[in-house]
């Protein structure tokens, strides 16, 4: 046998051979081939329809929690009008105009809360929760100015006080007006934070100088008044621009 006969017959079987191995091949395809392609298949469906389940479930979790903050801030608004109705009902005249003007922010806040709590049902879910965040922070930066202005109505309170020569009465009640600037602190955007540094400093000059029935307390506690209302205005400017509207020109402070 010649060597070109070896290799033909060599090159015979293994065409012989490779077509064998794919016989072989379609028929594993064909039988259990196929059945384990279904079996992937299939379990590849599930494993998407599960994750569609879950991200349903994701998205009906984040809208039910988008409607609860959106039902928290509208609360919150409503006894903010109600104390404020309360405040004004008890407020000098002079500190009336900056209750009225909280009062109106509440009021238009109120309107756009539920505007946005009914758009957040169609709206995309990241649309919703910026949405969503910035009313939250103006809500609370509004709660921040009406503790400012309550706190405003308690040093007057203690100046009274102290004039009339009730020291240890008028000194108690600085010391609450700190617990109201505490309040404030708690929800005021912290950019303000600074200014409010400014505003517990004027509180403890005032403080000292009552109990110390010092001559100057008038002008300690007109400083505070002043560096309260300076704060008051920043956050009814910072309101205003939120809202998209221009500041109130010569607005007087009280």
């Amino acid at each position: 046998m010649t060597p070109e006969t070896t290799r033909r017959m060599a090159g015979g079987a293994l065409a012989v051979s490779a077509f064998s191995v794919a016989l072989a091949l379609f028929a594993y395809w064909r039988t259990g081939g196929s059945q384990d392609a279904e079996r992937a298949h299939a379990v590849l469906r599930a494993d998407i329809d599960s994750l569609r389940e879950k991200q349903t479930e994701a998205v009906a979790y984040t809208r039910a929690s988008l409607d609860a903050a959106y039902q928290t801030s509208h609360d919150r608004l409503t006894r903010l009008r109600e104390l404020l109705r309360t405040e004004k009902d008890r407020a000098e005249a002079d500190a009336r105009a900056q209750l009225e003007r909280a009062e109106a922010d509440a009021h238009a806040l109120v309107t756009m809360v539920e505007a946005e709590a009914r758009m957040a049902r169609d709206a995309s879910i990241g649309t919703a929760e910026q949405a969503e965040r910035a009313l939250s922070s103006r809500v609370r930066a509004l709660e921040s100015r009406v503790a400012l202005l309550r706190a405003k109505q308690e040093v007057r309170r203690a100046a009274t006080l102290a004039d009339n020569g009730k020291v240890e009465a008028a000194a108690g009640m600085l010391v609450a007006v700190a617990d109201r600037l505490d309040e404030a602190q708690a929800r005021m955007p912290r950019e303000h934070e600074v200014a409010l540094s400014s505003v517990r400093a004027a509180l403890q000059a005032a403080l000292t100088s009552v109990q110390a029935q010092a001559s100057e307390r008038g002008e300690r506690i007109e400083a505070l008044l002043s560096r309260t209302d300076a704060l008051v205005r920043s956050l009814e400017e910072s309101e205003d621009t939120a809202a998209g509207r221009a500041g109130t020109p010569g607005r007087k402070a009280s």
